[in-house]
């Protein structure tokens, strides 16, 4: 029965290292660069402060965040500021090209090969299946914000309170039956590959990159299935070399800027079943700033 047990415990949490999912992983122009490199890891297993509706506070490498816990947390993944010095620093041109990896294990179960030689040049595969790319198990849209480092201090020390404008967003194709297809989610198979460019116009400075998938909270009127939207965030630390000056426009506080009463926070359970888009909607995360302007953020329909 011990045994029986502890065979039990382990596959408990083994399973637990792969409920959710977490951005580890850059390729700059096409080259993939080490697991957490440049990307602030996280603490596991980390006590987040009180948080209504989400079981317990205790929370795994891979799980997700919510808005009402640490604001650090929301920002770039759990304790990331304990990890932040010791992150490096990726040197890019604005125009260059961005690519983002991300694991469904914890770091314990890392092996190389779930990092190299994995299918079509990507980032990451399944250690299990080399044959197959990890996916999501959540569906909703992937989102890449840019906050400047404040003057005075190194993108080390930058805990993320000034703004984040949104550079990129993936989120669903419309089907011709008025269903909707979310692209990174993909029916938990083969997920739409998180590529963008750090737009040409992005002043000189060091910045923090934040990357996310955010399953919305879920309503179906009058009552609400789950009011908690799931936010799963990193940051990469990187240097911008430009010839523009000053600082991007206008973007949105995190996590004030993504909390229940914002666009694309919550969807409709039909919505997020793929069943049908809700009406007015907007991908979260604030305007889009295509780096010429600052655009409402609408699926192309």
């Amino acid at each position: 029965m011990t045994n029986i047990n502890a065979i039990f415990g382990l596959t408990l949490v083994a399973l637990l290292a792969q409920a959710h999912f977490t951005f580890v992983r850059l390729a700059h122009n096409g080259e993939w660069q080490a697991p957490t490199q440049f990307v602030r890891n996280k603490t596991e297993p980390f006590e987040e402060r009180s948080t209504p509706n989400t079981n317990n506070n205790e929370r795994l490498y891979n799980f997700p965040t919510f808005i009402p816990d640490y604001p650090e947390s929301v920002r770039c993944g759990r304790d990331n500021m304990a990890h932040a010095a010791d992150t490096e620093v990726l040197h890019v041109k604005a125009g260059d090209t961005i690519e983002v990896a991300h694991t469904r294990n914890s770091p314990s179960y890392w092996t190389d090969n779930q990092w190299y030689n994995c299918p079509n040049g990507r980032g990451s595969c399944d250690p299990n299946d080399p044959d197959w790319t990890m996916d999501f198990n959540h569906p909703g849209p992937l989102l890449a914000h840019l906050s400047k480092v404040p003057d005075g201090i190194d993108v080390g020390e930058y805990d993320g309170s000034g703004e984040w404008v949104k550079i990129y967003s993936l989120g669903f194709d419309m089907n011709e039956d008025g269903s909707i297809h979310w692209l990174a989610y993909n029916y938990q198979q083969l997920p739409a590959r998180f590529i963008f460019n750090i737009p040409e116009q992005t002043p000189a400075g060091e910045y923090l990159l934040r990357l996310d998938l955010i399953w919305p909270g879920l309503w179906e009127p009058p009552t609400y299935v789950s009011d908690t939207p799931q936010i799963y965030a990193s940051c990469a630390q990187i240097l911008v070399e430009s010839n523009a000056t000053g600082s991007p426009p206008e973007g949105i506080e995190i996590p004030a800027g993504l909390n229940t009463s914002t666009p694309g926070m919550r969807t409709s359970l039909s919505m997020y079943r793929g069943e049908s888009m809700d009406d007015g909607y907007i991908y979260p995360g604030g305007l889009l700033w295509t780096g010429e302007e600052l655009v409402e953020d609408k699926p192309i329909l």
